[in-house]
């Protein structure tokens, strides 16, 4: 099984106590090995192997080039709280119930999701203005080459720069880019805490990773060992929301007591962020795909589109 977290982050974690459980229920005829870190590579080319039967499982990202359609769980203010993602992001929900079909199309089965948390966007530099999108911020962000995060992100009043992840810790330190946007606060103060100074929650967007198994590793195993699998995606998935809320909170935390100004929004300052985003950012998607898909999830959740 492919891990893209190292040993102490709570996908990893979480992963090891699944495996415990998956091995005693089924007596050890399912046994997970578990290889963190990106030691098997990169989530990309973990999603192939997968498909390929090449690699059994994994708990990763997932990467769009096979489908466009993934692309709607990185779409700005789909959801805006954990109470919206425990309804709405969910296995037996509209949106979770296709992305199994388009993992399936893939030759994956879908078994969980791990909520790694909602983002915001990081600088070194202070944001003018940060509640009010119509404002210019007077900051460079950087965004990944995702067209409506990098659409939204200039929406709300950034200038932003594409730059691939790996080189935004340099891109931070050299002043290439002033901040960037997509991470989690466990991420920044992981990660980026001596190259920001400012940390603002946006919630702009939600990040999850999958539980994937190749379909034809599953369905070669008994009904009651699939059945073992299954529980233990579910109770994977429903662990890691309440980690991710309270690593929010500890991680804030964090990040204040080593200087960095962190930024909360109200409840109303988000919402006004969402009607926004999705008044003048949404109708730039121009994929039928995600179109379609959005017009299902938005009709569930009952949010105008």
């Amino acid at each position: 099984m492919a891990g893209q977290n190292n040993e102490e982050h709570p996908n990893t974690t979480e992963l090891e106590a699944m495996a415990e459980t998956v091995e005693a229920e089924t007596d050890g005829r399912v046994t997970m090995e578990i290889f963190p870190n990106n030691q098997l590579g990169d989530y990309t080319l973990m999603y192939e192997e997968i498909s390929q039967g090449t690699v059994d499982m994994g708990l990763i990202s997932t990467p769009s080039h096979l489908d466009s359609r993934l692309e709607i769980q990185f779409l700005p203010y789909l959801f805006t709280t954990y109470e919206d993602v425990h309804e709405h992001f969910t296995l037996d929900s509209v949106l979770g119930e296709a992305m199994r079909e388009i993992h399936s199309e893939q030759s994956i089965e879908l078994l969980g999701f791990f909520a790694e948390g909602f983002g915001g966007i990081a600088t070194n530099q202070p944001a003018t203005d940060p509640a009010d999108p119509t404002v210019g911020k007077d900051v460079v962000v950087r965004v990944p080459e995702i067209p409506i995060t990098a659409q939204n992100t200039q929406d709300i009043g950034y200038n932003t720069v594409s730059m691939p992840y790996a080189d935004v810790y340099q891109g931070l330190q050299t002043g290439a880019v002033d901040g960037w946007t997509g991470g989690h606060p466990l991420v920044n103060y992981l990660q980026f805490e001596d190259v920001i100074n400012h940390y603002y929650q946006y919630n702009n967007n939600f990040e999850a990773t999958h539980v994937l198994i190749n379909q034809d590793t599953f369905e070669g195993l008994d009904e009651g060992d699939q059945q073992v699998l299954t529980d233990a995606g579910l109770q994977l998935t429903e662990n890691s929301y309440t980690i991710a809320e309270d690593m929010e909170i500890e991680y804030r935390d964090k990040l204040a007591e080593e200087g960095i100004e962190v930024v909360e929004f109200s409840d109303e300052e988000l919402e006004g962020l969402a009607e926004y985003s999705r008044e003048t950012s949404w109708p730039t998607l121009d994929d039928p795909g995600q179109i379609e898909l959005l017009e299902e999830v938005t009709d569930s959740m009952g949010v105008d589109y």
